[in-house]
């Protein structure tokens, strides 16, 4: 039997130029400033060799005390149009170990940049609901930033 894989796209307009855009996630030090859902949610980056097949890994401090881990690769870098990288929790989320996968594509429209995120490979419809939620938050801190 093949289980059903499940995937979730978020679009955002940015007003800001496709280069500062496609940076703002090329940086540990500039995704440290908006990558999490909420301003209460911090990120730390622990590790981050941007190049293709170069490994991420991040820790959010959460406001309930707690601090997941997550990393991966990345796997294709287009600069300034593309962005993909795999996305893998650690234990002890209870999503650990199962490998998704991230696209990011960043598409010029005037002085603006349109963000078309893709998840995909999620095992469940809710957990692609979750980060579908997550997804549409933390764009919204990128925006901010952009202002």
């Amino acid at each position: 039997m093949t289980a059903i894989l499940h995937s979730t796209t978020v679009r955002r307009l940015i007003h800001a130029k496709r280069d500062w855009v496609f940076h703002a996630f090329t940086r540990a030090e500039a995704l440290e400033q908006w990558f999490s859902p909420s301003p209460e949610i911090t990120l730390d980056v622990l590790q981050f060799d941007f190049r293709a097949g170069g490994q991420y890994r991040f820790r959010y401090a959460m406001t309930d005390g707690s601090n997941p881990v997550l990393g991966g690769h990345f796997e294709c870098i287009d600069p300034p149009s593309l962005l993909s990288f795999t996305w893998i929790w650690e234990e002890p989320d209870p999503h650990a170990g199962i490998p998704t996968r991230v696209r990011v594509e960043f598409r010029e429209d005037g002085s603006s940049t349109e963000v078309i995120l893709t998840h995909s490979q999620i095992p469940a419809q809710e957990i692609a609901d979750r980060h579908a939620a997550g997804w549409e938050a933390t764009l919204d801190r990128l925006e901010e930033l952009a202002k």
